[in-house]
C-alpha cells in the first residue's frame, strides 16, 4: 500500500512539472511567434491655444494634438496609456499622461487625441520662449514618453519619440 501511495505522489509531481513546463514554453512560443515590435508614431493636427484670463494666474496654454499610431504588427494592439513629455524648442513644457483606450488594428493606423495644459506658473517661467513662438509662428515640437499596450501576451511598453516643426 505504501509503495502505491509513493508511486501516486511521484506520478502526480511529474504530471504537474510537465504541465508547468508546457504552459511556460507555450507562452514563450506565442511571444516569439507574434514578435511584437514598437509601432511608429506621428504628431497630427497640432493646435496650441493661448488662453489669457483675468486674473492672470488663470491663464493657460492648451496644446491639443493627435498622436498617430501606425501598427506594423500582425496582431491588433490596445493602447492603454501614454506617459509623455512635451518639449517646445527643446524646452520641456509639461509632463502628462493620456489614458484614452484606443485600438490599433493589425497592420493598421489609428490616432489618440492628446490634450495638455500649461499652467500660469510654467508660462511665467517660459515667457520669452512663448513670446518667440507666438511672434515667429515657428516652433519645434517633440513628444517623448512611453506607450503601454495590452497585447495577447500581456502588457508591453514601448518608447515614444516624435519630432515636428511648425
Amino acid at each position: 500500500m505504501k509503495k502505491n501511495l509513493t508511486l501516486a505522489f511521484a506520478l502526480t509531481g511529474l504530471a504537474l512539472a510537465l504541465a508547468t513546463m508546457s504552459v511556460l514554453s507555450g507562452c514563450a512560443g506565442v511571444a516569439r511567434a507574434l514578435d511584437i515590435e514598437n509601432p511608429r508614431y506621428s504628431i497630427e493636427n497640432l493646435r496650441p491655444r493661448v488662453n489669457i484670463a483675468i486674473p492672470p494666474s488663470a491663464s493657460t496654454i492648451d496644446i491639443d494634438f493627435d498622436l498617430g499610431v501606425d501598427n506594423p504588427n500582425s496582431v491588433g494592439l490596445r493602447l492603454d496609456r501614454v506617459d509623455f513629455d512635451i518639449l517646445v524648442n527643446d524646452n520641456e513644457m509639461l509632463r502628462t499622461t493620456s489614458t484614452e483606450d484606443v485600438r490599433i488594428p493589425a497592420r493598421g493606423f489609428n490616432t489618440v487625441h492628446m490634450v495638455s495644459r500649461v499652467g500660469y506658473e510654467n508660462i511665467r517661467s517660459m515667457f520669452h520662449e512663448i513670446v518667440d513662438i507666438i511672434e515667429n509662428h515657428h516652433a519645434q515640437y517633440q513628444v517623448n514618453g512611453t506607450a503601454y499596450y495590452d497585447t495577447p501576451i500581456g502588457t508591453m511598453q514601448f518608447p515614444v519619440s516624435v519630432h515636428t516643426s511648425r
